[in-house]
């Protein structure tokens, strides 16, 4: 959600609705996967809850890639240059699948620790 906030902002679209990203210790009506995996960042840069990228997240958790197709984000701006737009979409929707698969593996093994 602060992306779409600020890309809003940035390309001047009116946000609608204000409300989506509620108390930042909580995980509705947004919840935030980097800093519920990071723990709000308690450790620092270099302990156990430091912040990783999503490739790390799924290959600990046993997700698929989305970049395991030969597509990474580096090669986005090139396949846009080129055209190979259903290739951008095909590997951001895996990226969509392993976020919401990695959501899942967060909400049953570690939403409910207080």
């Amino acid at each position: 959600m602060p992306f779409l906030y600020l890309r809003s902002a940035t390309l001047n679209v009116p946000i609608s609705r204000k409300d989506w990203l509620g108390y930042r210790f909580a995980f509705e009506p947004h919840c935030d996967l980097a800093e519920q995996l990071t723990f709000y960042g308690v450790s620092g840069r270099e302990g156990a809850a430091r912040r990783f990228n999503l490739d790390f997240y799924c290959k600990v958790f046993g997700i698929e890639i989305p970049k395991s197709q030969g597509v990474t984000g580096l090669d986005v701006n090139r396949l846009l240059e080129e055209g190979r737009h259903r290739e951008i979409a095909e590997y951001c929707l895996r990226d969509v699948r392993a976020t919401v698969e990695l959501y899942r593996v967060w909400k049953e093994r570690l939403a409910g620790i207080k």
